[in-house]
C-alpha cells in the first residue's frame, strides 16, 4: 500500500515543477536541484513531526524571525541538536499558516532555504 503525503495541502502553495520523493517515513522535496523541505508525518519520535526546512546556520536567525513557529530540533530532555535543518512541528498552533510562508519562500526560491546535494543534484524531471 502507498503511503500518502502529509500536509499534501501545501502543494497549492509550492511550484508546479517540485519534485517529491519518497522516503523512509518522509517526504523528499526538491526544486532547482535543491532539496528543500522534507515532509514527516510518522509514530515514531512524533515531536519531529511536521515540515523539515534545509537551510544552512547561518539564516536560522532570520528565518524564526520572519516565522515565529519553526524552531530548531529539540532531542530528548530539551536537548536541541545542532543542525543546519530547521522544524516547523505540526503540533504548532500556527502550524499551517506558518507551512504556507514556507512554502511561498520555496515558491519564491529565497536563499535562504534549500541546499545541494549529491542526491539533489542527480535529480531532474527527466530521470522520474
Amino acid at each position: 500500500m502507498k503511503k500518502t503525503m502529509p500536509y499534501d495541502f501545501l502543494l497549492d502553495y509550492l511550484p508546479r515543477n517540485v519534485i517529491i520523493l519518497p522516503a523512509i517515513g518522509m517526504f523528499n522535496v526538491y526544486l532547482d536541484k535543491k532539496i528543500v523541505l522534507i515532509f514527516r508525518k510518522t509514530g515514531k519520535n512524533p515531536q519531529h513531526n511536521g515540515i523539515w526546512i534545509s537551510t544552512k546556520r547561518e539564516f536560522h536567525a532570520s528565518l524564526k524571525a520572519e516565522i515565529p513557529a519553526i524552531t530548531d530540533f529539540v532531542f530528548n530532555e530539551g536537548e536541541v541538536y545542532d543542525s543546519a535543518w530547521l522544524l516547523l512541528s505540526d503540533t504548532h498552533d500556527d502550524f499551517e499558516s506558518a507551512a504556507e510562508l514556507v512554502c511561498e519562500l520555496v515558491s519564491k526560491r529565497d536563499a535562504r532555504i534549500g541546499k545541494v546535494t549529491p542526491k539533489s543534484a542527480s535529480i531532474s524531471e527527466r530521470n522520474l
